[in-house]
């Protein structure tokens, strides 16, 4: 087998003291002595290839024994060595005497040998030494570093090497890709000239470079590279013992995605804010109970207002803690549980916070289900449809009133003849001649009845009557026409009217809406004074001081009980009314519309003392209201 052979010759060097002493002596037993203590081999050989002498390390390290000495040639005890570069090398010094260097592999016993022939007198002598193990620690060292730089090659990760002159000493297959991919040639050339880009002022490049090339510590950074790479790197350097690694990857797609989910979430989380405040403010009722005992779980702000209770109260307490009658029936609880919606389910009840106020409400319930599909909660949508349920009564109630009204005024439009007949004919009673005195003081009293019960036709069936466009009346045409429809009752109930009016100036209105509001407020009036008193009406002209307009202000007042605090408060609620059956509760808030319609104002007080008590309304009417005209 051929060695391997590494030349290392160098003829010309100047011996070592060993081997100066070695050449200019034979091998005496002082030297002997110091020869057996040193680490390296060394043996002599004469003329004809004999070793002559080899010291304890030499005979270790090439296997010589005692009697080996002063008997077979070199070649004879190293037949591999024959024909090699070792041999040639040998013969050299043995005939030129000059010395050599050499390192070889030796097959037979498996090992590296570094060595130095030099010539003596009697022959060579060689110092060698075993550098088996310098050269395995070689190997490994190479082998490393192939393995090292395949991995950099295979790695997705870009890889360079900085000397400490800032100049490319590596470049892995993705470095390459990234940093040459405009033609540029980085080996052997400075970063900071191939790479102008990134200096300036609070570079993040220079400040991490400079900090692991000078101070020896890990830095790891992302930066943005402008042209002509315009991305985003992350950036980690090392220091190393010629200066520094630089590892490095594109991660602009990251940056990207990053940013799109930033504004994924926050266009989320608007969204989610957005559904937050329509669920809190939503105008119906909403809220998410447990399934199992009805317990509030989340309530918006609409269904906290309907039953009285602040949200951060309600959660928490039952349904039944909220509501008198159970607002979600077993059967219907049964359905809901397993998992079946509910939708548009009536009912009325009273709230505990309300207590004697029957409530309608409109409910629909849905239940929420878990990934395994059982009922997780359940979501309930409240409308309440309190005011809705007594509309439709009123209407009910409305339309048998407009039914009488179309009676009373059929019967008014139709008795007007058979009235004007009588009026005629106790017209022509009274001339009849030799009639007694007291008869035709009758007749006369008749006709007179007659007079004010045709004028009570008229009026009603004015009243039924709808106009289509406003007409210019005066006020004491508005009062006089309602006050002569109660005439009647007002005698019948013990009430004084007291009626005047300084005013003649005439008012552009629908005047069948305005007699409706008179007709409200005087009757309240007397509804007020079930045991008589006195009825107020005034008229004056008046200015509306909000907006200097010219009007006229017609004032109603009674003596009657008054009204308390908490009637006052909510006198103008549709649907409120303190007459129980009697009543609708429509009458004032109708009023106050048709008012606000004619651009006009509604105002009331009252008291309720021992001394000091009843109600006093005052209504202004612009003279001219634009809204009216147009």
């Amino acid at each position: 087998m051929k060695p391997g052979v590494e030349d290392k010759q160098k003829s010309e060097a100047r011996p070592s003291a060993l081997e100066l002493a070695v050449m200019a002596a034979d091998v005496t037993a002082d030297l002997r002595w110091v020869l057996d203590k040193l680490p390296d081999g060394v043996l002599f050989m004469d003329r004809e290839w004999r070793i002559t002498y080899a010291n304890e390390t030499g005979r270790a390290i090439s296997r010589l024994k005692p009697e080996e000495l002063n008997g077979p040639t070199h070649w004879e005890l190293f037949p591999a060595a024959i024909g090699t570069e070792q041999e040639q090398r040998y013969r050299r010094v043995m005939e030129q005497r000059v010395m050599e260097e050499l390192e070889f592999f030796y097959p037979p016993f498996q090992i590296w040998v570094h060595l130095r022939a030099v010539p003596i007198s009697s022959g060579i002598a060689v110092i060698f030494s075993d550098v088996t193990e310098l050269h395995q620690a070689q190997d490994e060292a190479v082998k490393l570093t192939t393995e090292l730089q395949q991995v950099f090659e295979a790695t997705s990760d870009g890889v360079a090497v900085l000397n400490r002159e800032w100049r490319y000493t590596y470049l892995n297959r993705r470095a390459k890709e990234i940093l040459e991919g405009d033609g540029r040639k980085l080996l052997d050339q400075s970063l900071w000239n191939m790479f102008p880009e990134t200096i300036y002022d609070g570079s993040p490049f220079v400040e991490n470079f400079y900090r692991t090339m000078n101070d020896r510590v890990a830095t790891t950074f992302e930066a943005y590279y402008p042209e002509p790479f315009c991305r985003w790197f992350r950036l980690e350097a090392q220091p190393s013992l010629d200066g520094l690694v630089l590892f490095f990857r594109d991660i602009t797609r990251s940056k990207q995605y990053e940013a799109e989910l930033l504004a994924e979430k926050a266009e989320t989380e608007r969204q989610k804010a957005e559904l937050e405040a329509v669920y809190r403010t939503a105008p119906v009722g909403l809220a998410l109970f447990d399934a199992k005992e009805f317990r509030y779980l989340r309530v918006n702000d609409r269904q906290s207002e309907v039953v009285g209770i602040r949200p951060e109260e309600l959660l928490g307490m039952r349904i039944e803690d909220v509501v008198m009658a159970p607002a979600v029936p077993n059967l219907f609880r049964e359905r809901v549980a397993k998992g079946e919606a509910i939708r548009d389910m009536l009912y009325e009840t009273e709230l505990r916070t309300r207590p004697g106020e029957v409530r309608s409400f409109n409910v629909n319930y849905s239940p929420i289900l878990d990934e395994a599909g059982e009922v997780r909660a359940i979501s309930a949508a409240v409308l309440e449809v309190t005011q809705l349920r007594k509309a439709e009564r009123a209407l009910v109630q409305s339309e048998k009133l407009a039914a009488v009204g179309r009676l009373a005024s059929s019967i008014s439009h139709e008795i007007n003849n058979p009235l004007e007949a009588i009026t005629n004919l106790l017209y022509l009673a009274q001339g009849v001649d030799r009639l007694p005195e007291e008869a035709r003081s009758y007749l006369s009293l008749a006709q007179d009845e007659l007079a004010r019960v045709s004028q009570i036709a008229t009026q009603t069936l004015r009243f039924h009557r709808q106009a289509n466009k406003p007409s210019r009346v005066t006020a004491a045409q508005l009062v006089d026409a309602v006050l002569n429809l109660f005439a009647g009752r007002l005698l019948n109930s013990g009430i004084h009217v007291e009626a005047g009016y300084g005013t003649a100036v005439s008012i552009l209105c629908f005047e069948n809406d305005i007699r409706q509001v008179l007709n409200n407020l005087i009757s309240n009036a007397m509804d007020a004074m079930r045991t008589g008193g006195r009825l107020f009406v005034r008229a004056h002209d008046a200015v509306n001081s909000e907006t200097g307009e010219a009007g006229v202000k017609i004032i109603v007042a009674d003596t009657g009980t008054g009204m308390s605090s908490c009637t006052q408060r909510r006198l103008f609620e549709p649907f409120f009314t303190t007459k129980e059956l009697n009543g609708n509760g429509l009458g004032l808030w109708i009023s106050r519309q048709i008012v606000e319609r004619h651009c006009g104002r509604l105002t009331f007080r009252s008291a309720q003392g021992t001394l000091l008590h009843g109600t006093v309304f005052a209504l202004f009417l612009p003279c001219e209201s634009s809204e009216l005209q147009a």
